[in-house]
């Protein structure tokens, strides 16, 4: 009879600790950081942004007016190329589907540089990348303030001073470009980019036509 009535303990106690295990595990899974919908819409969009700024350098490379314009245009497509690398990287490893193409304004924006006359090309190119870089770089502010996933506010935060840069060789009123920048896009750094229009607006801002 005692060893009856051990066994019993003994097959009771086992089963509470095989309940506490897997409650345990069960926790571990549902307590992992897990993308937000506000990273998931960042990493999105600036995606496209990356899709569309390196058509618009092409087209900027090849019919820009002026060898600056020129300049910029090859220096977006090297720097948004390599960006999106490690965009796209970051969103396999998060299970981030991404769209495949630009947006429905920024296609439609590309097309209007598409049929810009030559000696309008300059111009039109300046203003709609001026547009484009405040809107994701306004974005990506908002991604780094309020950004739950550290890896993608990693990322919006080796994105900013690159979308400064270029926001800067755009307003240049003549010369090249700024100094290209690999370095930026490799290594997170602190910055203080300048105002732009949006940061101050609820919501997440979006990088539309970046």
């Amino acid at each position: 009879m005692r060893t009856l009535l051990l066994a019993a303990v003994t097959l009771v106690a086992l089963g509470g600790c095989a309940d506490v295990s897997t409650d345990t595990a069960g926790l571990a899974s549902r307590t992992d950081t897990q993308p937000s919908e506000q990273d998931k819409a960042w990493i999105r969009g600036i995606h496209e942004s990356n899709l569309a700024e390196v058509q618009a350098g092409q087209l900027a490379a090849g019919k820009g007016g002026s060898a600056r314009i020129r300049a910029i245009g090859k220096m977006f497509v090297v720097d948004h190329t390599k960006l999106d690398t490690k965009v796209t990287g970051a969103a396999t490893r998060l299970h981030i589907q991404l769209p495949m193409s630009p947006s429905a304004d920024q296609r439609a924006m590309l097309a209007e540089l598409r049929d810009s006359q030559p000696d309008h090309f300059d111009q039109d190119f300046t203003a709609a990348m001026i547009n484009a870089h405040q809107d994701a770089l306004a974005a990506t502010k908002y991604e780094i303030s309020h950004g739950t996933s550290p890896t993608v506010v990693a990322l919006a935060k080796v994105a900013e001073p690159s979308l400064v840069a270029h926001l800067t060789a755009l307003r240049q009123p003549g010369g090249g470009p700024a100094t290209p920048t690999e370095s930026s896009i490799g290594t997170p750094t602190e910055t203080t980019p300048e105002a732009t229009p949006g940061t101050t607006t609820p919501g997440p801002p979006t990088p539309h036509g970046e």
